[in-house]
């Protein structure tokens, strides 16, 4: 499981004993468990995948890669491993581990300079604890993001999209969703078809039909996700109008009123041409998943598009539509 971005991978590995809430990286309780230890090791690129290798081997229960230093990795159309320069390696481990026999052969597979340091920290209800971090998500005055344990009060005219947090990205918090459920919310939806392309937990689908959208299709490679999408949908009420599948279970000749696709600068790219072919005439298309230094790549590979430029933090969301010939 990874989380990629500019200075941040989490490549995590979980033993079936470990699951993980995707947003939280949070260890779910497991057993009668008291206290965790946690052993860091921060070495250069060239001894990161040894040390990650070392850990999995020696048994550690979650493995997280981050950079150490200042080395900022864009994506491509296919993640690949971090290159930074300086990486922090951590391995978590229950707390009956050896840490005196792991930091030795940690330093043994490292080499000279090899420091690892470990810490203690307490068991908690780690689900609970996780719940307790997600509160509604303001997206407008109209529209907000909530868990379904955490409702607003009803209210005529707001729409509530209910997602729960899980192994599918998109729970309205971070900023690129944002910015395309802000971008859906300005458009014409009413009686309109949407394609949300890299789904994950479908909040864009989901909140689209919520919107006025006719029907949506929600299109991802993880079937976790899919899984996800449908499950939301039914929380909303509007599983009869959202399709799901993989790419390539998508009718080739199908086109939409709108396409909306939240993923990675470089794989929005390599996507062009699907994304125009699916796109009717007239429709509106809106990318995000890009870091705003990446905007010029990206407008110039769908040059034929008039697209507008909004900010949050760092990312960037394009919309607009094809320049009239």
């Amino acid at each position: 499981m990874r989380l990629s971005g500019a200075n941040l991978w989490i490549s995590i590995t979980w033993k079936d004993s470990c699951p993980v809430d995707r947003r939280q990286r949070s260890i779910v309780k497991a057993g009668l468990q008291t206290h965790w230890w946690r052993i860091s090791v921060t070495v250069a690129l060239d001894a990161a995948g040894r040390i990650e290798e070392a850990l999995e081997v020696l048994g550690a229960l979650a493995v997280t890669r981050t950079d150490a230093g200042d080395s900022p990795q864009f994506d491509g159309a296919v993640p690949d491993q971090p290159r930074w320069a300086l990486q922090s390696i951590s391995g978590l481990f229950p707390p009956e581990a050896d840490i005196p026999t792991l930091k030795a052969q940690l330093m043994a597979v490292g080499g000279a300079g090899t420091a690892p340091i470990t810490e203690h920290f307490a068991d908690q209800d780690w689900e609970l604890s996780g719940r307790a971090s997600f509160s509604p998500v303001r997206i407008s005055d109209h529209l907000w993001v909530c868990p379904p344990w955490n409702r607003l009060p009803e209210a005529e005219d707001r729409v509530e999209v209910v997602i729960t947090p899980g192994l599918a990205f998109g729970t309205g918090t971070h900023a690129t969703t944002q910015l395309c459920l802000q971008q859906l919310e300005r458009q014409m939806l009413r009686g309109r078809t949407v394609l949300d392309w890299g789904c994950g937990s479908g909040v864009l689908a989901v909140a689209a039909l919520l919107l006025g959208a006719a029907d949506a299709t929600a299109v991802d490679l993880d079937p976790k996700a899919l899984a996800a999408s449908g499950e939301n949908a039914v929380l909303n009420g509007v599983n009869d109008a959202l399709s799901v599948c993989r790419p390539d279970e998508v009718n080739g000749h199908e086109q939409y009123d709108i396409v909306v696709a939240n993923i990675l600068a470089g794989t929005i790219m390599d996507l062009a041409p699907t994304l125009e072919r699916h796109l009717a005439p007239n429709g509106i298309l809106i990318l995000s998943g890009i870091l705003a230094v990446q905007t010029d790549r990206v407008q110039a590979a769908f040059a034929q598009y008039n697209l507008n430029l909004s900010h949050r933090e760092e990312w960037a969301c394009l919309c607009g539509s094809r320049i009239a010939s």
